[in-house]
């Protein structure tokens, strides 16, 4: 691969390789590329761009903007980088050490101490950071020289944060821990890693780790900070010492787990549930870890430079097979994605509608009882949709908040399950919430750390983001509790069970704030409450403006939908539960759409569409035109003229020719 900081893409457009490199990296994320060729070319190009930004970023993605540079030759390029981010995290381990040496001298010191007991000392250094270095050493530690070699076996022997506990460092921290092991002497290093500081048990969670996501799905799947540790982490096996059956399976679940997320990819916006993705707000430019999928799919342009997970996915070798890119990018057809991950009492659905897709999660409950989540770092189920303008968030939601005050990562809502459950089919989306003001499952009050409190302490509510840009409105809420909205690229009904008073021009308080200062929300206070959103394409409601075509809408809407909140009686308690606890009224919505399918949900009890009960049990592992796994079987993608079978049982990829008029499994 030939590189410079001023490449010419295959455009050579002389007008960008002349600018100066932030405003280089500017026009470089400001174009749309057809072809993957042309955004490899681009990512380079703006992560060399400004190598002295490049330099001075503590973003994991440095390691492998160096990796370009060395691996085209730029050797004391790349080593500049690799010099200056490893002496900027060795200055810092050894402030840290500093501060605890000067604690004990005082007599403030006080220990951490781990699951296990351990102290957990110092230096801790960033795992992130870490995995970024460990894997350019394994890789060009044959163009250092000695001094370079010796911070490196300074900093990763003298590090003592080899523990993680989230899902994404449980598997990170033990990859570095048995990547520094197998570098230098394990007798250097401490003994209070999460797996033992051999690394023997780290394998064997390797294989177990590897193992479930080809069976059940990478864990915090489609995170936008987190996706690129758990998933990107699989391709590090790579190496002289580990096992080459080991590092081949693991390669198998990084392509899966990208044909996974293909489904949901629709020109940049990633229309899935989420666990730990936040803000609240998104725009159809990826950021994070779907910068990643941009690379090998397309769409709307993120933010390029030497920090975006896009370098990771051009300094890699792997690239995804053409009938993963098929099923990322045929939108000519709307259809209904399912997939399950995150537990195996979550169910998502996604519906793709050429320019917007519908997304939210079902969940089921055992019998014991209410055993369900608080999901505060994530954005809420609802609608993404095309909006080319980046200043413009591309989701609108609806939740029931978990916390409206702010004191949870001081970014977004999440989730609150313990309130409301969704029920989705194709392009509509009722939520049920439960028992509102019930003090005994609300997460306690705490003050805001920027000083905001409660917006209130004595009821809670339904939540909906609705960001601008809209090009028409028509606000119904206090007159027939209904909203609708155009954004161009998908119309948009919300209709709630009671009336409400929706404010346009105030300000959002939840979350972080929103995107943009005339981004909105409204609320709908109530015991119980159900909402519903159903979306369609703007073509089906043709019209000489964006007002007439909403207004059309609207007609269908008020003409043929219905929604309805009751109660009923939830079950009996289960056996050896508390003998007073006494059967409660549980929130039921039904909600009819223009088409008359009718939704029916009683929380944390069946949901229903046409009075079919929807069977969970048999709801696969992933579903699209292109691509069936069941829960635990083997992936086949097909594009009705060839097929891929990955078999996770023999660990096996077979390729053949299929019959144009074979139905799909």
């Amino acid at each position: 691969m030939m590189l410079s900081s001023r490449a010419h893409s295959a455009e050579n457009d002389e007008s960008i390789n002349t600018m100066d490199p932030k405003a280089e990296i500017a026009a470089l994320s400001a174009k749309q590329y057809e072809n993957a060729a042309d955004r490899e070319q681009a990512i380079i190009r703006a992560a060399l761009a400004d190598l002295e930004a490049v330099k001075r970023s503590p973003s994991p993605m440095t390691g492998w903007t160096a990796q370009l540079l060395l691996k085209a030759g730029r050797k004391e390029e790349g080593l500049a980088i690799v010099r200056h981010y490893m002496a900027e995290r060795i200055k810092e381990a050894k402030a840290r050490i500093a501060s605890v040496e000067k604690q004990k001298r005082e007599g403030t010191y006080k220990p951490l101490l781990l699951a296990n007991g351990m102290e957990w000392g110092e230096p801790h250094v960033n795992g992130f950071g870490l995995w970024a270095m460990i894997q350019v050493y394994l890789r060009y530690q044959h163009l250092m020289d000695d001094a370079l070699k010796a911070d490196f076996e300074w900093l990763f022997t003298k590090n003592t944060s080899w523990f993680g506990s989230t899902g994404n460092l449980s598997f990170l921290i033990p990859l570095n821990l048995y990547l520094t092991e197998n570098t230098w002497d394990p007798a250097l290093l401490p003994q209070n890693g999460r797996y033992g500081a051999r690394g023997e048990g780290a394998v064997k969670m390797f294989h177990k780790r590897i193992d479930y996501t080809v069976r059940r799905g990478s864990p915090e799947f489609a995170s936008r900070p987190y996706m690129l540790f758990n998933v990107g982490t699989l391709l590090s096996f790579d190496n002289a010492f580990t096992d080459k059956e080991l590092a081949r399976r693991a390669r198998m679940a990084y392509e899966i787990s990208i044909a996974h997320a293909a489904g949901t990819w629709l020109k940049g916006n990633w229309a899935t549930p989420a666990g730990r993705s936040y803000p609240g707000y998104l725009t159809q430019a990826p950021s994070a870890g779907a910068d990643l999928l941009w690379a090998y799919f397309g769409g709307k342009t993120p933010k390029l430079g030497g920090n975006t997970s896009a370098v990771f996915a051009v300094a890699e070798p792997w690239r995804p097979h053409p009938l993963i890119v098929k099923a990322a990018t045929d939108r000519t057809k709307a259809y209904v994605h399912r997939s399950r991950f995150d537990g195996d009492r979550q169910f998502q659905t996604s519906f793709v509608n050429q320019t917007y897709a519908l997304f939210s999660t079902a969940i089921t409950h055992p019998a014991s009882g209410r055993k369900t989540a608080i999901w505060g770092q994530t954005y809420p189920y609802g609608v993404m949709f095309d909006q080319p303008d980046a200043t413009k968030a591309s989701i609108c939601w609806m939740t029931v908040p978990c916390f409206d005050d702010k004191p949870l990562t001081n970014y977004t809502q999440g989730v609150q399950s313990r309130f409301c459950e969704y029920l989705q089919h194709r392009g509509s989306l009722l939520m049920v919430a439960n028992d509102l003001k019930n003090p005994a499952h609300r997460p306690k009050v705490r003050e805001d750390i920027k000083g905001h409190q409660p917006y209130t302490t004595d009821g809670w509510y339904a939540l909906v983001y609705v960001p601008h840009g809209y090009q028409a409105m028509i606000n119904d809420s206090q007159s027939s509790g209904r909203v609708y909205l155009d954004y161009g690229s998908v119309l948009i009904a919300i209709t709630a069970s009671q009336k409400f008073q929706w404010d346009p021009a105030a300000k959002v308080f939840s979350g972080k704030g929103g995107l943009h200062a005339l981004d909105s929300e409204f609320r709908v206070f109530g015991d119980h409450v159900a909402v519903a959103m159903e979306t369609a394409l703007p073509a089906e409601f043709p019209g000489d403006s964006p007002a007439q075509r909403l207004a059309r809408f609207k007609a269908a809407i008020e003409a043929k939908t219905a929604i309805q909140l009751t109660t009923v009686k939830s079950p009996a308690p289960a056996t050896g539960s508390d003998p007073a606890a006494a059967p409660a009224m549980l929130a039921r919505g039904t909600y009819v759409d223009r088409f008359g399918v009718r939704l029916d949900k009683i929380f944390q009890g069946d949901a229903l569409v046409n009075d079919q009960v929807i069977d969970y049990a048999t709801w696969p592992l992933v579903d699209n035109p292109w691509i069936h796994q069941e829960w635990e079987g083997n992936m086949r993608i097909s594009d009705g003229v060839t097929e891929r079978i990955y078999d996770i049982s023999d660990w096996t990829i077979t390729e053949r020719k299929v019959a144009a008029d074979k139905p799909k499994k």
